[in-house]
């Protein structure tokens, strides 16, 4: 199941500087931002410089553009790939064409705090004058490009989130699924994967999936069936009891798109796209007032 992207990602400022290779030797210059899509995939906007200067001669390319990127990492070091276009002007000395930049390629970025990034890019690139595309260029300059550069994140990592440290887990856990609840919690921090059911990375309903299922609790695999096992409770914090499977839809009226599980002390813990975490249930807590108008259902798995 898809985590709730728009609640989970801040947006990236990227600086890159890197070399065209080969006889088309020249600068780049990239300046992007970059912003979740859906699930490990990115996407932004930016602005791109090639500067070249062979035999006196100087050229240059200028544009804006779009690009997706995906498996790009949220912590840690870790490959992605990528693939973009850039409209603007290809221009020498005498003369000026409109031209697009085409690239498709990979980096390895590591990210050693949520909101800081180092990294390096690989592309293939085509300077398609015209511009004709990128499978039937005219006239094109074609190569492979190195670069280096910054990510640096502005905003929250959450959505809502506030400035504080991150809930604790709740000081004593009561009920009958105490110990689904506590092996749920030994999951904090574990990294989101896309259908992940499995303690290497958990989507939103597969880590509910696997916390009940270690105790011969067999459980649907996708949120929107899971909103359907066990029994319907109110969904009012004072009717909650830990164990609870929270139900969460993107639209009001729409169909449930996120799930996870309350834990006691008005905390749940869920795995967004940015891992395993606990949030609160709170209308004065930042990220509570995101989450408390898009909680639509709870069900009741063990009596």
């Amino acid at each position: 199941m898809l985590p709730a992207t728009a609640a989970a990602q801040g947006r990236d400022t990227e600086f890159r500087y890197g070399r065209w290779l080969g006889d088309n030797r020249a600068a780049t210059y990239e300046f992007r931002t970059s912003a979740s899509l859906v699930g490990r995939v990115t996407h932004g906007f930016g602005a791109t410089v090639v500067v070249s200067d062979s035999l006196g001669r100087r050229r240059a390319f200028y544009g804006l553009g779009w690009e997706l990127q995906a498996l790009r990492p949220r912590a840690g070091l870790a490959p992605y790939v990528l693939a973009g276009v850039s409209l603007g002007l290809l221009t020498d000395t005498t003369t000026h064409h409109l031209a697009a930049l085409w690239s498709v390629g990979g980096g390895l970025e590591w990210r050693p705090v949520s909101l800081l990034a180092l990294g390096v890019e690989g592309r293939y690139r085509v300077a398609d004058e015209g511009p004709h595309g990128f499978w039937r260029p005219r006239d094109a300059r074609t190569g492979f490009s190195l670069a280096a550069g910054l990510s640096i994140r502005f905003g929250n990592g959450e959505r809502g989130r506030g400035s504080g440290a991150p809930p604790e887990p709740p000081a004593r856990i009561t009920g009958n699924a105490a110990d689904v609840v506590r092996t749920a919690l030994d999951a904090i921090g574990t990294p989101y994967q896309w259908g992940g059911t499995a303690e290497n990375g958990f989507d939103c309903s597969g880590l509910i999936q696997y916390a009940y299922g270690r105790y011969g609790i067999r459980l649907p695999r996708t949120g929107r069936d899971q909103a359907r096992a066990g029994t319907e409770v109110p969904p009012e914090v004072g009717a909650l009891e830990p164990g609870d499977i929270l139900l969460f839809s993107a639209q009001p009226g729409g169909g449930v798109t996120h799930v996870g599980m309350y834990v006691g002390e008005r905390k749940f813990i869920h795995s967004s796209s940015t891992g395993v975490r606990l949030s609160y249930l709170d209308v004065h807590d930042p990220e509570g007032s995101y989450w408390l108008p898009r909680w639509v259902g709870v069900r009741r798995v063990i009596p």
